[in-house]
């Protein structure tokens, strides 16, 4: 490697390394609503019922209108893709209007234990987007199958069994699964933008332990929609032990 490709890569490093920051400085804003939502709409005193309520309609007001914009971005980054054209710009919109509507929706029907839960969300989607920009993207597909069966272990457990949350929680699984298979199939090649299509996954990698991950995320959410909540909790901590073994894993694939 000579000097010129060691400076690229230093650049490259250096700007996934603020794009993953800036994820986290997000991150930390949200941290710092659900502290205020936490507060004033959780813990609030009696002379502040007014201001609860308002907190109450906005909620409600901005869980729909989150959806409609993850929902419209969505549809433009598939027009753009058609079109072999990028859609980094809609995909974070579409990725930060869900992530809302998720967390006014888990505010809103959980009441302090959605927001207890939030709290950890929000550190797991930071985490998540470090994965995404410093470790291999093979990682960050086994991480995303096992955040979601955490989280519909969650809905599960605190949810009174099956609803509609676990059902689009298992669907998302499902969709990452059959994102690892068509990447496969593919060599890891996305085929859009048509001009310069991107190797998003190197052509020799292994898709072993995210292919396993997939399949795990799967098999232990269906298992706690069947057996009920009891079981839900605990296979929460065999998920959470998953994690732990796949960050250790890919940390040393890295060295």
């Amino acid at each position: 490697m000579d000097k010129k490709q060691r400076e690229d890569r230093r650049h490259q490093e250096d700007l996934a390394l603020t794009r993953a920051l800036l994820w986290v400085a997000a991150a930390v804003i949200l941290e710092g609503l659900l502290v205020f939502l936490n507060r004033f709409y959780i813990n609030y005193y009696v002379d502040e019922i007014e201001f609860v309520v308002l907190l109450q309609n906005v909620l409600h007001v901005v869980r729909i209108g989150a959806l409609v914009v993850a929902l419209a971005a969505f549809v433009w980054a598939v027009l753009r893709a058609k079109k072999g054209e990028k859609a980094v710009l809609s995909l974070l919109i579409c990725l930060g209007g869900a992530a809302v509507t998720v967390c006014t929706h888990v505010v809103l029907k959980y009441k302090g234990t959605g927001i207890s839960m939030l709290f950890w969300l929000v550190v797991a989607w930071a985490a998540l987007a470090v994965v995404y920009y410093l470790y291999q993207k093979e990682f960050f597909l086994g991480l995303t199958a096992a955040g979601l069966s955490v989280l519909g272990l969650w809905f599960v457990r605190y949810g009174q069994g099956v609803n509609y949350e676990v059902a689009l929680i298992l669907v998302a699984i499902l969709l990452v699964l059959a994102a690892c298979l068509w990447l496969k199939k593919r060599k890891g090649v996305l085929p859009f933008p048509k001009d310069a299509p991107i190797q998003f996954l190197p052509a020799d990698a292994s898709y072993t332990v995210t292919l396993i991950s997939c399949v795990a995320s799967l098999v232990v959410l269906a298992a706690a929609m069947i057996l009920g909540a009891t079981v839900a909790y605990y296979l929460i901590f065999v998920m959470l032990a998953w994690i732990f073994a796949l960050f250790v894993y890919y940390t040393v694939k890295m060295m």
